[in-house]
């Protein structure tokens, strides 16, 4: 108990006494405890060998319900310090950091310290550590070993735990927050003008100039190719029309009722897209229990007759989408497709890609005897969505496997059959044919 504590008890028992002599009286009868002391070696590092990550939590900073997070990566050798505020610990939070960081540094080191996040470690037993599965995967993309710590062993990730005391006690107090962009700016002003420009009470350099001159060369190439660091899913769109992330609610075209959807949320937006088209975006809230609706994806829906069921008002939409959609329709009863089915799936064509489009897509098939909702897509990805340029082949380091193998032309061999009677090579004559055709090149 704290003399505070103890003081304010006697005072309910009418000690009449101030908060000194109590303070006073307590130092003098309190035993302090003897900690056992335990040596630990100084861990010495490489330039650009290793960075350490940790995260650093602040509370319900706006009063918002939402935490704040701050994520700290401090290179070992020259300390140089990243730091990023965020509103989540998700795992694909977690890699976007990452990425900012190493585009900070301008490159990566060749190992990364972590103190059991589980983020990165799923399992642990004593020495045998099992690694996230999708966090190797981002290892590997930057070539980067992981390294796990000892449990309770603060000295082997004390470079890092040391920027989360320098973070609380250097740049927290006293500071006032607008929003969290303006926390952001701030945090980053810090970070340039006062964490990274000071003298280090370790090394007794500057971070940033000791990282100029002699760590920086020493990094890693960053991997050029960006890492995708969005988190993907699908989902069934429910006759709400809205999909569910995180508590909140965020709205789709109500034509696009159960298809399945995908979703992808960066930090700052959630996308909604039908296959590979486009549907709807919103700004990503971190609140809980919200909905967020935007008016044209309800456009329409008012307008069904009162009491029509969903097959009926489904059917009539799709005809009215134009007259060759109108005999199209007329055929699909004839066969043994699903109506309720291909009707659905033609609603969700015409929200991404128009009703023109697929009015034109409907007449091209009739006009081939052709229907199925999966042929009018690959119609309209072919006219609207054209295929990529495909990648360049991959580079091997052995000289050997990159060897592009000439094909053959067997129609030469078939040509063979018109030029002798008799098939059987004659040894005698260092000829393949017994005719005098020229022999056949074994490089062939």
């Amino acid at each position: 108990m704290s003399a505070r504590a103890i003081f304010h008890r006697i005072r309910e028992s009418g000690y009449p006494g101030g908060i000194t002599i109590a303070t006073a009286w307590v130092k003098k009868h309190r035993t302090t405890p003897v900690r056992s002391r335990e040596a630990f070696l100084t861990l010495e590092f490489q330039a650009g060998e290793c960075a350490q990550v940790d995260w650093g939590e602040f509370g319900n900073v706006f009063g918002d319900g939402v935490k704040i997070h701050c994520f700290v990566m401090v290179l070992c050798f020259s300390r140089l310090l990243y730091i990023e505020f965020t509103r989540s610990e998700k795992f694909e939070e977690f890699i976007r950091c990452h990425e900012n960081a190493f585009g900070f540094f301008g490159g990566v080191p060749q190992e990364c310290w972590y103190d059991n996040l589980t983020s990165a470690v799923t399992d642990r037993m004593g020495p045998i550590i099992r690694f996230n599965a999708k966090f190797m995967a981002y290892m590997g993309h930057q070539a980067i070993h992981p390294h796990a710590c000892n449990p309770a062993r603060g000295n082997e990730k004390g470079r890092v735990e040391d920027g989360v005391k320098f973070i609380r006690s250097s740049f927290w107090p006293g500071r006032t927050f607008s929003d969290f962009e303006d926390l952001c700016r701030q945090a980053a002003q810090w970070r340039d003008e006062i964490a990274n420009t000071r003298e280090h009470r370790s090394t007794k350099k500057i971070p940033r100039l000791h990282f100029d001159t002699e760590e920086k060369a020493t990094l890693r190439a960053v991997n050029p190719h960006p890492y995708d660091t969005d988190e993907i899913f699908s989902r069934v769109v429910p006759p709400n029309f809205h999909i569910l992330y995180d508590t909140n609610r965020y709205s789709v075209p109500w034509t696009l009722v159960g298809i399945t959807v995908t979703v992808r949320v960066n930090h700052s937006h959630v996308k909604i897209f039908y296959n590979d088209r486009f549907v709807a975006k919103h700004s990503r809230s971190y609140k809980k229990n919200h909905t967020f609706s935007q008016p044209e994806h309800s456009k329409g829906l008012l307008e069904r007759k009162p009491g029509a069921s969903r097959d009926t008002w489904q059917l009539s939409a799709v005809k009215s989408i134009g007259p060759a959609m109108y005999d199209y329709v007329n055929f699909l009863r004839s066969g043994h497709r699903s109506i309720r089915s291909e009707v659905a799936r033609i609603l969700a064509l015409a929200t991404v890609y128009g009703e023109a489009a697929v009015n034109e897509a409907a007449s091209e098939l009739l006009k081939n005897a052709v229907i199925g909702v999966e042929n009018m897509e690959l119609l309209l990805k072919s006219r609207y969505s054209p295929s990529e340029v495909s990648p360049k082949p991959l580079n091997f380091q052995n000289s050997k496997l990159n060897r592009v193998v000439s094909t053959i032309d067997l129609r030469r061999y078939d040509a063979l059959l018109f030029q002798s009677d008799d098939p059987i090579a004659s040894t005698e004559s260092g000829e393949l044919y017994g005719d005098g055709t020229e022999p056949i090149d074994p490089s062939w």
